[in-house]
Protein backbone atom coordinates (compact mmCIF):
# COMPACT_ATOMS: atom_id res chain seq x y z
CA UNK A 1 0.00 0.00 0.00
CA UNK A 2 1.04 3.75 -0.70
CA UNK A 3 0.30 6.73 0.46
CA UNK A 4 -1.44 7.81 -2.64
CA UNK A 5 -3.70 4.51 -2.12
CA UNK A 6 -5.07 6.22 1.46
CA UNK A 7 -4.56 9.89 1.24
CA UNK A 8 -7.98 11.94 1.42
CA UNK A 9 -9.24 14.71 -0.82
CA UNK A 10 -10.94 17.82 0.49
CA UNK A 11 -12.34 20.73 -2.14
CA UNK A 12 -12.15 23.32 0.39
CA UNK A 13 -9.87 24.72 3.20
CA UNK A 14 -10.66 26.10 6.45
CA UNK A 15 -11.20 30.01 6.33
CA UNK A 16 -8.02 32.36 6.94
CA UNK A 17 -7.92 34.26 9.45
CA UNK A 18 -5.60 37.42 9.62
CA UNK A 19 -4.86 39.23 13.55
CA UNK A 20 -3.46 42.13 14.43
CA UNK A 21 -3.69 44.63 11.81
CA UNK A 22 -0.76 47.01 11.50
CA UNK A 23 -0.90 50.60 11.33
CA UNK A 24 -0.97 50.79 7.41
CA UNK A 25 -4.53 48.61 8.52
CA UNK A 26 -5.95 51.04 10.82
CA UNK A 27 -4.51 49.40 13.81
CA UNK A 28 -1.16 49.23 16.30
CA UNK A 29 0.54 46.07 15.22
CA UNK A 30 3.60 45.15 14.48
CA UNK A 31 3.19 42.13 12.93
CA UNK A 32 0.47 40.20 12.02
CA UNK A 33 -0.54 36.57 12.65
CA UNK A 34 -2.57 34.22 9.97
CA UNK A 35 -4.43 31.30 10.68
CA UNK A 36 -5.93 28.97 9.12
CA UNK A 37 -5.65 27.82 4.70
CA UNK A 38 -5.41 24.36 5.14
CA UNK A 39 -6.64 21.93 2.94
CA UNK A 40 -5.22 19.17 5.01
CA UNK A 41 -5.30 17.85 8.71
CA UNK A 42 -2.33 18.87 10.79
CA UNK A 43 0.88 16.97 9.74
CA UNK A 44 -0.71 15.33 7.09
CA UNK A 45 0.57 17.91 3.96
CA UNK A 46 1.06 14.86 1.74
CA UNK A 47 -3.00 15.34 1.34
CA UNK A 48 -3.31 18.67 0.89
CA UNK A 49 -1.91 22.52 1.56
CA UNK A 50 -0.74 23.60 5.23
CA UNK A 51 0.29 27.08 4.04
CA UNK A 52 0.56 28.36 7.81
CA UNK A 53 2.85 27.56 10.78
CA UNK A 54 1.01 26.17 13.86
CA UNK A 55 0.19 28.91 16.32
CA UNK A 56 -0.05 28.43 19.78
CA UNK A 57 -1.84 30.92 21.88
CA UNK A 58 -2.77 31.46 25.57
CA UNK A 59 -4.94 33.00 27.91
CA UNK A 60 -3.19 35.95 30.31
CA UNK A 61 -4.82 36.38 33.44
CA UNK A 62 -4.43 38.64 36.20
CA UNK A 63 -4.24 36.37 39.04
CA UNK A 64 -1.35 33.50 39.45
CA UNK A 65 -3.62 30.39 38.72
CA UNK A 66 -3.63 27.75 41.01
CA UNK A 67 -4.71 24.78 39.60
CA UNK A 68 -1.93 24.48 36.89
CA UNK A 69 0.98 21.53 37.07
CA UNK A 70 3.89 21.98 38.63
CA UNK A 71 6.10 22.54 35.35
CA UNK A 72 3.49 25.09 34.02
CA UNK A 73 3.58 27.06 36.99
CA UNK A 74 7.48 27.03 37.53
CA UNK A 75 7.80 28.84 34.12
CA UNK A 76 5.19 31.52 34.84
CA UNK A 77 6.38 31.85 38.40
CA UNK A 78 7.91 35.01 37.99
CA UNK A 79 5.44 37.09 35.99
CA UNK A 80 1.56 35.37 37.52
CA UNK A 81 0.42 38.63 39.02
CA UNK A 82 1.46 40.72 36.47
CA UNK A 83 -0.76 40.49 33.28
CA UNK A 84 1.47 43.00 31.64
CA UNK A 85 4.39 41.11 32.06
CA UNK A 86 2.88 37.86 31.74
CA UNK A 87 2.11 39.32 27.76
CA UNK A 88 5.78 40.08 27.34
CA UNK A 89 6.77 36.17 28.16
CA UNK A 90 4.56 34.82 26.05
CA UNK A 91 5.87 36.68 23.08
CA UNK A 92 9.30 35.09 23.24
Amino acid sequence: MQISDVTQKWPNSINEVTIGPTKEDGGTRSCTITIGGATALPYLHFEGKIPHRPVVAMEIWDTAPSDWPKELTKYFLDVGDDPGKWAKKMRR
